[in-house]
């Protein structure tokens, strides 16, 4: 486990009196032009799962070897194993957006396009609190989550992530976990990935009481239903 860092989005975001609109929202948290999380969603006919990982696994060896790359990966979720998601980390905003240029990218969207129920959908973050990255372990449960809220109550929302962040580092079997806030597109949405030694280590804290009671507050606020979902990386 290691300790969860803290990066501060802006200040001056209003709790009490009248709620901020998106767009104030917007101007008050800054982008940190560091290290740049992206989530790309992608989803084909269940038929062409084997040639989706073959033209994901080209990707991500290409990828790797682009200037500012630092995590490339494919997860695939359980249950739906034709749907996938690609985490990358890339050093900061510019190496992100030139990635989303380059040709490993052009190359990928075009060769799904025939077998794909969906466009390519890439999701740009910053860190709002994570612990240190690292490679993942191919045995371990992977979570990602998608949490959004109504306008004017993000700030009660990343209170609430960062008090779920901080208890949830400290439990058995947490190998990775990140709280992510899409800024600047839509910073009341925020997705959360997570890595656990064991199904048994991610059921225990999905029960935990500290876990518990974050759902039951930010279903008050909640713009969509809560996504979790389970995935298991792609070697």
């Amino acid at each position: 486990m290691r300790k969860l860092r803290r990066l501060a989005l802006g200040a001056g975001l209003a709790v009490f009196g009248a709620s901020p609109s998106l767009a104030q929202l917007d101007r008050q948290i800054p982008v940190i032009d560091g290290p740049t999380y992206t989530m790309t969603y992608l989803e084909v006919v269940p038929s062409a799962t084997a040639q989706a990982l073959n033209l994901l696994k080209d990707y991500r060896d290409a990828s790797r070897k682009e200037q500012g790359a630092m995590f490339v990966e494919i997860y695939q979720e359980q249950g739906q194993s034709h749907r996938f998601v690609l985490r990358e980390i890339w050093q900061n905003r510019g190496a992100a957006a030139a990635h989303g240029n380059a040709a490993a990218m052009n190359a990928l969207a075009q060769k799904l396009k025939p077998v794909e129920l969906g466009p390519i959908d890439t999701r740009i973050h910053q860190a709002n609190a994570v612990t240190q990255a690292k490679a993942p372990n191919p045995n371990d449960v992977f979570i990602i989550s998608h949490v959004d809220v109504a306008g004017g109550n993000t700030q009660n929302l990343i209170n609430q992530l960062g008090t779920l962040g901080e208890a949830s580092r400290k439990e058995n079997g947490m190998a990775q976990y990140e709280i992510l806030d899409e800024v600047p597109a839509h910073s009341n949405h925020f997705r959360t990935f997570e890595e656990w030694t064991s199904m048994a280590a991610f059921e225990a804290h999905d029960r935990a009481p500290q876990t518990q009671t974050f759902r039951n507050t930010v279903l008050q606020w909640l713009g969509t239903p809560y996504d979790q979902r389970i995935y298991k990386l792609v070697n």
